[in-house]
C-alpha cells in the first residue's frame, strides 16, 4: 500500500522552504523532498519584495509538482504570527435532554462561538483550549460522553488576506489546485509541546532571523499570540554595527561567541577572507548581551501585554534559529526574564534542532490533517 505524500511550505521570516513528506515509524517522517530559497522576509505585516516573493513560491510549487510526479494536489502553507489574529471566545450549546456527544455538536459548538464578519481576514484555524460538560467534568474531547450541556472557550486564528493573496495565486499557477493556509505558531505548539503540558499553560516563542513570535498556549488552542519584529539577524547587524565587518564574518563572531564562557584569551581569530582578523571577546559578548537584552525586553511586554499570569513552574520554551545555537543565550535570557527557559526542538533523529521546528510541525499537521 502506497503511503500518503503531503507537501508543506514553511515562509520563514529569511528563507522560505518545501518538504515533501510522508508518515515515518513513531511519528517521524520520511522526506522525499526538501527545497529552500533565501528571500528578502517581511515585518509589520508585509513582505519586503512581493514580487521576488511570488516567483519564489511559483518555482517551488514547480518543484513539488515534477518531484511528486503530480500525485500532490494541496500544499499546506506555514503562516507566520505576523500575518495572523487569535481571538479566544467562550461557548455554549444545550439539549432537551442528555445524550451522546457527536462530532456535528462540536461543530455547532464553534459554528456558535464566532462568525467572521471582517473583510480583511480568512479563518484558517479553530480549535479547543477546554470542553465543559453539565456535571462540570473538563475534557479535551467531549465525542462520546454524556451530557445535556456543551460548553467551551474555543481558539480561533485568522490570516489577513494580503497573506493569502500573495502566496496563493503562484502556487495555483504551477497547477496544484489546493492552497490551506495553517497557523504555524498552532502547528509548533501541537507538534512541540507534550499535551500534558499543554492542558496547564505553556509559552512557546519562535526566534527566528527578522521576526519573533511569542505564543500562550492551553489545550489544543491558542491562548495569545504577539509577533515582534527582533530575532537573530538583530544580533548579527549589532556585531555589523560595532566592528563595520561584513555581515558573513559577523554570523562567525555570532557563532563562535560563549557567553557563559570565561576565557583568558583577549579576542577570536576569525578568517575574513584571505586574511586573520582578531576581534576583542569582551566587545563581541557586549554587542549579543545588548541584543539579547532587547530581545528579553520584547519578550517581557509581550507577557505583560497578554494579561495572563505564568506561574513561575510553567518554564519559557524557545524554538527557532534565533539564538538557540548561541551557547549561553539561554541562561541569560533565564537570568534576564527571572524563569526558566528550555530550548526545545522536533524529536526526530537527525532532524532533532530548534531549526527544523516549524517545517516539521506544518508536515505533523499536514499529515494529520490528510
Amino acid at each position: 500500500m502506497q503511503k500518503k505524500q503531503v507537501a508543506v511550505i514553511d515562509v520563514g521570516s529569511s528563507k522560505i522552504t518545501a518538504v515533501i513528506g510522508e508518515r515515518g515509524i513513531n511519528k517521524t517522517f520520511l522526506i522525499k523532498g526538501r527545497y529552500s530559497y533565501d528571500y528578502e522576509g517581511f515585518e509589520d505585516g508585509t513582505f519586503f519584495d512581493v514580487n521576488n516573493l511570488k516567483d519564489i513560491l511559483k518555482s517551488l510549487a514547480n518543484t513539488v509538482v515534477k518531484a511528486s510526479r503530480g500525485s500532490i494536489d494541496t500544499v499546506y502553507v506555514g503562516v507566520p504570527g505576523e500575518f495572523t489574529d487569535v481571538i479566544v471566545k467562550d461557548s455554549q450549546i444545550s439539549f432537551s435532554k442528555k445524550k451522546k456527544i457527536t462530532e456535528e455538536d462540536v461543530d455547532s459548538l464553534f459554528d456558535a462561538a464566532f462568525v467572521l464578519t471582517s473583510g480583511q481576514y480568512t479563518l484558517i484555524n479553530r480549535s479547543a483550549i477546554v470542553y465543559e460538560l453539565d456535571d462540570f467534568r473538563r475534557l479535551a474531547n467531549p465525542v462520546g460522553s454524556i451530557s445535556e450541556i456543551l460548553n467551551g472557550k474555543l481558539s480561533f486564528v485568522l490570516c489577513s488576506n494580503y497573506f493569502i493573496e500573495a502566496v496563493k495565486a503562484p502556487i495555483q499557477d504551477a497547477g496544484i489546485e489546493n492552497v490551506e493556509c495553517v497557523s504555524s505558531a498552532l502547528a509548533e505548539a501541537l507538534y512541540l509541546v507534550e499535551a500534558e503540558t499543554r492542558d496547564r499553560i505553556a509559552v512557546l516563542v519562535d526566534i527566528g532571523y527578522i521576526t519573533s513570535t511569542l505564543t500562550i498556549i492551553q489545550g489544543d488552542g491558542l491562548m495569545y499570540q504577539r509577533s515582534f519584529p527582533y530575532g537573530g539577524g538583530y544580533i548579527t547587524a549589532a556585531i555589523v554595527e560595532k566592528f563595520g565587518v561584513s555581515f558573513e564574518v559577523a554570523e562567525q563572531l555570532k557563532r563562535k561567541v560563549n557567553l557563559s564562557c570565561v576565557t583568558n584569551s583577549s579576542s577570536f581569530d576569525v578568517l575574513d577572507g584571505d586574511n586573520g582578523e582578531f576581534y576583542p571577546i569582551n566587545d563581541v559578548k557586549q554587542a549579543v548581551f545588548s541584543s539579547l537584552e532587547t530581545l528579553c525586553e520584547n519578550i517581557s511586554y509581550s507577557l505583560e501585554k497578554s494579561g495572563f499570569i505564568i506561574p513561575d513552574y510553567v518554564p519559557l520554551m524557545i524554538t527557532g534559529g534565533g539564538i538557540s545555537y548561541i551557547r549561553g543565550a539561554k541562561e541569560h535570557v533565564s537570568g534576564r526574564l527571572g524563569s526558566v527557559v528550555e530550548i526545545v526542538a522536533p524529536k526526530v533523529p537527525l532532524m532533532d534542532k530548534p531549526t527544523e521546528s516549524t517545517i516539521l510541525s506544518l508536515l505533523d499537521l499536514a499529515l494529520e490533517q490528510k
